[in-house]
């Protein structure tokens, strides 16, 4: 114990914490992800807003379908961790099948949390499901391509081109 504590104040990183970077980026993507999708959704309903805001809130879900799902898991592993699903009386999860790259488990039964297969952050969903969201460049060009489409809905006064004042 004595050799890590003077590797750390040398200014080393545990590799318990340099492990687990990849996952503390992964959950800050899904979250800020999620954080767009809903504050879109707020945004189509309100009064004045082009519809098309609408249509292009509703390319998330088809562009990231389990978002909800997975981002649910991460903020309540309590519940998934104890096999149970989503709501105030939570009932247990029937686990189904997951077949992908790195979890072959055809009849069900199994539990993921907190997984990273490749660039693919991945969990049980309440609905015992497995899901994943894509943290990669694509998913940040889907995301870019929505955004985009968002603000050219809108009809903008001024000039063309934000330039900075002198």
């Amino acid at each position: 114990m004595r050799f890590k504590r003077e590797k750390w104040a040398a200014g080393g990183v545990p590799r318990e914490f340099e492990h687990n970077l990849p996952f503390i980026y992964a959950r800050a993507f899904l979250y800020a992800l999620d954080a767009f999708d809903k504050f879109l959704g707020v945004l189509a309903k309100e009064e004045n807003v082009p519809e098309e805001v609408a249509t292009h809130h509703e390319k998330i879900a088809d562009a990231f379908p389990h978002l909800r799902g997975v981002r649910n898991t991460a903020q309540h592993l309590e519940d998934r961790a104890r096999g149970l699903g989503a709501g105030r009386n939570p009932q247990p999860l029937e686990l189904k099948p997951i077949e992908n790259g790195f979890i072959n488990a055809p009849r069900g039964g199994v539990l993921v949390l907190n997984c990273l297969n490749g660039s693919k952050y991945g969990s049980t969903m309440s609905d015992g499901h497995y899901g994943e969201i894509d943290v990669s460049p694509e998913s940040m060009l889907r995301l870019k391509e929505i955004l985009e489409a968002v603000l050219s809905s809108f009809k903008w006064r001024g000039p063309r081109q934000h330039a900075p004042s002198v």
